[in-house]
């Protein structure tokens, strides 16, 4: 198959050097992945590009001529089910991949989307749903070298043809037995396909697994937590902070063997940098939530600014660098030490270069989903801002100088009142706040089970979660789907049976969690789509939604920003510099992946979006408002494909 070229303006070339943050080719990165990410009539990864950005340089359709965007086409997909992996677009291919179970669809784009061929593997589809900790997704397919590279819910990992969809490999990833299962996006450096697991809430220890990309032969595995050898770490680990730089990193932070059932699994996104030949992503939460089954039970050391001093759990709820060829850990950065309340961190990291103190500096920029927002040196960990909340936090506070982490340590400075205890008799040694009110307690799903452990943490879970941000170089700002709220939860004891949940946690109400602004006060907002100015370190602007709208956020150089509204059903265009809406159109579902964009066998730009949902859709109270937000959905599975009218096409293109 050969890869339709596209010949750039001098502005586009231009745009295009900043947007691989002048990266080149090297003896490591994939060639034809380099060549298909500067050509933006592909889509070859699921982020667009190894710097993770979610961004196109493609601007046929702008903020000018959006408003007469028109549907050109639509598919239905057939699996009913939340899509959370964007299409891939190779040539006159649009390739798709389903949630469980996970079949491969090859489009042709010169003949509006009719199916090529149809993988379906077999798979053990029940099992993986039932041991599987929050449905059934996959996030993303790859391609290299006319290849497709993909895995599936239980765990095993394919390379097909991508001209026939026939099997040239297969592998296995996770061991579904225990509970492991895969549904992160993979990673194409060199000659290797690199994969993650999931299964943090049953016990497993997260791992990252190397595959020749040719043979599908495994090369390497690498934890995330344990012996040096079984983690990677070796000479070449050099971290910046000094708890990191000890002599068993991810072991002796572990209290006895509780390193093997820590959690930190891989679950979303990679990103790479082919100069230093490193890649980078996120962990998942530590295993169990509750603390005290990872270091001596009701013990915890806090130096004066509230820093962890022993057992931070290396490395779940953390940022690892590795190297691209061998899997050896270079650094890491533990965001939420010991973390009890499941901070995973899959969401997307970004590659960026930034002027700091007047030196440019190669950065990595991530808003975690505890709620601060991180710039890291991405070759040394080094941390180049004062990590900041993007939205209210109360598990870790501000030092008299502000700082929410010791510039020194690279600690958190924790909150002790909102830590995690098994026993009320040891949480009342190190916290007057033991105990909750008599309102607070009413409030509680079940008042008469009150223990005196009960936490109300926030963000509850995550103030952001896995869904990819969008880092646009033409207005510098990041992008970022937002969560409010805050909620209680109580751990508690329980035994580990290999395949079984291992949470040894359950929330406590309220039913209805209450809703928290930056300071802290109630309000209505369920979630905002926020800009992040990472110059500035601040919110550039937000917009507030006051019913669910957890989706992705794509952009373009056409300076927009394209979402699914998922309480409305609504796939939005937003300008990039306020987020107003620009234009809508009603899919009459929901949706949950982020769109793309590229250019069609007649040379004109296209959107494309899936929306789907999980079988099971709500029916509408018959006292509903008119305006209910269910009214305007039901499940389903669609392709959408949008394009300007010709005429408009042809004049944007001169």
């Amino acid at each position: 198959m050969k890869a339709r070229g596209l010949k750039l303006g001098a502005s586009a070339s231009a745009l295009a050097m900043v947007f691989l943050g002048g990266m080149t080719a090297n003896s490591w990165a994939n060639d034809d992945v380099m060549a298909l990410q500067h050509d933006p009539a592909q889509v070859v990864t699921p982020t667009l590009t190894y710097n993770g950005w979610n961004f196109s340089e493609l601007d046929q359709i702008n903020r000018d001529n959006v408003g007469d965007l028109q549907l050109a086409w639509s598919l239905q997909l057939g699996v009913l089910d939340q899509y959370e992996a964007p299409p891939l677009v190779i040539g006159d291919t649009m390739y798709i991949v389903s949630p469980k179970p996970n079949q491969v669809l090859a489009l042709d784009l010169s003949n509006e989307g009719s199916i090529i061929w149809e993988y379906r593997p077999e798979m053990n589809t029940d099992e993986a749903r039932r041991l599987g900790c929050c449905g059934a997704q996959t996030r993303g397919l790859y391609y290299a070298e006319g290849k497709i590279f993909f895995n599936t819910l239980d765990g095993q990992v394919f390379g097909l043809d991508a001209e026939t969809g026939e099997v040239l490999w297969h592998n296995i990833a996770g061991d579904l037995s225990i509970g492991e299962t895969t549904t992160a996006a993979g990673l194409v450096i060199g000659d290797l396909f690199i994969v993650g697991n999931e299964g943090g809430e049953r016990g497993i220890r997260g791992k990252i697994t190397a595959f020749d990309i040719n043979t599908g032969n495994l090369q390497w595995t690498m934890y995330s937590m344990g012996p040096n050898n079984e983690v990677g770490i070796g000479d070449r680990f050099q971290p910046f902070y000094p708890g990191d730089q000890v002599e068993n990193p991810a072991l002796d932070t572990w209290y006895g063997d509780s390193w093997r059932r820590g959690g930190g699994t891989v679950w979303g996104y990679f990103v790479y940098d082919p100069d230093l030949n490193m890649f980078y992503y996120g962990t998942g939460n530590c295993g169990p939530w509750n603390p005290d089954y990872r270091r001596e039970r009701g013990v915890l050391n806090l130096d004066e600014n509230g820093g962890m001093t022993d057992y931070p759990n290396n490395y779940c709820a953390s940022l690892l660098a590795r190297d691209g060829t061998t899997g050896e850990l270079i650094w890491a950065y533990n965001m939420t030490p010991a973390d009890p309340w499941d901070f995973d961190e899959p969401g997307t990291q970004q590659l960026v270069d930034l002027e700091i103190n007047g030196e440019t500096r190669h950065a990595l920029i991530k808003a975690g989903r505890n709620g601060l927002f991180y710039i890291w040196d991405r070759a040394t960990g080094e941390l180049l801002n004062n990590p900041w909340p993007f939205r209210y936090i109360n598990w870790a506070l501000p030092d008299a100088n502000g700082n929410y982490v010791n510039p020194e340590t690279g600690r958190p400075n924790y909150n002790v009142d909102v830590w995690a205890f098994t026993d009320a008799e040891d949480r009342q040694r190190y916290t007057e706040a033991g105990h909750l009110t008599d309102e607070q307690i009413a409030q509680l799903d079940d008042p008469d089970e009150y223990t005196g452990t009960e936490i109300t943490i926030c963000p509850s879970i995550n103030a952001r979660n896995w869904m990819p941000d969008t880092y646009s170089p033409r207005t510098g700002l990041l992008y970022v789907t937002t969560t409010t709220g805050c909620g209680t939860q109580v751990v508690t004891e329980g035994e580990f049976t290999p395949g079984e949940g291992y949470t040894l946690r359950r929330g406590a109400g309220p039913a209805d969690p209450p809703r928290t602004d930056m300071n802290g006060d109630a309000t209505d907002v369920v979630n905002n789509l926020i800009a992040i100015d990472p110059a500035t370190n601040e919110i550039a602007w937000s917009v507030p939604y006051t019913v669910a709208v957890h989706t992705p956020v794509f952009g373009t150089a056409g300076d927009l920003l394209f979402r699914i509204n998922s309480a409305t059903g609504r796939f939005v265009a937003m300008d990039a510099d306020n987020g107003e809406v620009l234009w809508s159109f009603r899919t009459g579902g929901t949706g949950n992946m982020s769109p793309i964009t590229y250019i069609g066998p007649d040379g004109r730009q296209y959107v494309a979006v899936i929306n789907s949902s999980s079988p099971n859709t709500p029916q509408v109270a018959a006292n509903a408002a008119p305006d209910a937000a269910a009214r305007y959905r039901r499940a389903g599975s669609t392709l959408f494909v949008f394009a300007l009218p010709e005429t408009e096409t042809a004049s944007a293109g001169q």
